[in-house]
C-alpha cells in the first residue's frame, strides 16, 4: 500500500502571504492620430469630388435599373404576344378543319346523285326517258321532233 502525505499538507493552514508587487509593465495605449485640419478650399474641392462621384454612381444605377426594367417589360410583352399568337393559330386550325368539314358536307349535299335521290324519294319526281325529251331549235324554223334532234 502506498502512503501519500497529502493528508499532512500543513500549507493549507498556514497564513497566506501577501502577493509581492510585480514590476509595472508598459501597457499599450492607442495613440489617437487626428487628420490635419483642411482649409475651406480643400473641403469644398473634396465635397465637389464626392458629389461628382455620387452623381456618376447614381446615373449609372438609374441607367442600369432602366435597362433592367425595360428588359423585364419587353420579355413580359413578348410572352403575352406569343400566347396571343398561339391562341390565334389554334383558332385558325379549328376554322380550317371546320371549313374542310363544311366543304365535304356541301359536296355531299350538292352531288348529282344526292339531288337525284332527293327528287325521286322525297319529292316523288320521275326521271324522263329519252322518248319524253323534245328539242326545239330557235335559230331556224320551228322544227320539233320526238326525241331526236334534226340538223339541217
Amino acid at each position: 500500500m502506498a502512503y501519500s502525505n497529502s493528508a499532512y499538507d500543513f500549507e493549507t493552514f498556514a497564513p497566506k502571504r501577501a502577493l509581492e508587487p510585480q514590476p509595472e509593465q508598459k501597457v499599450f495605449e492607442p495613440r489617437i492620430v487626428r487628420a490635419p485640419k483642411k482649409s475651406f478650399k480643400q473641403q469644398k474641392e473634396e465635397k465637389l469630388r464626392y458629389r461628382n462621384k455620387f452623381l456618376r454612381v447614381m446615373a449609372v444605377a438609374v441607367i442600369l435599373f432602366t435597362l433592367l426594367g425595360s428588359r423585364i417589360y419587353l420579355q413580359v410583352s413578348l410572352t403575352e404576344k406569343t400566347r396571343t399568337l398561339d391562341r390565334y393559330n389554334a383558332d385558325i386550325k379549328v376554322a380550317q378543319s371546320e371549313n374542310v368539314a363544311l366543304n365535304n358536307r356541301l359536296y355531299e349535299i350538292m352531288s348529282l346523285d344526292t339531288v337525284e335521290q332527293k327528287a325521286v324519294k322525297d319529292l316523288h319526281m320521275v326521271k324522263r326517258d329519252a322518248s319524253q325529251i323534245r328539242y326545239v331549235e330557235v335559230d331556224s324554223a320551228d322544227n320539233m321532233t320526238d326525241g331526236v334532234r334534226v340538223d339541217e
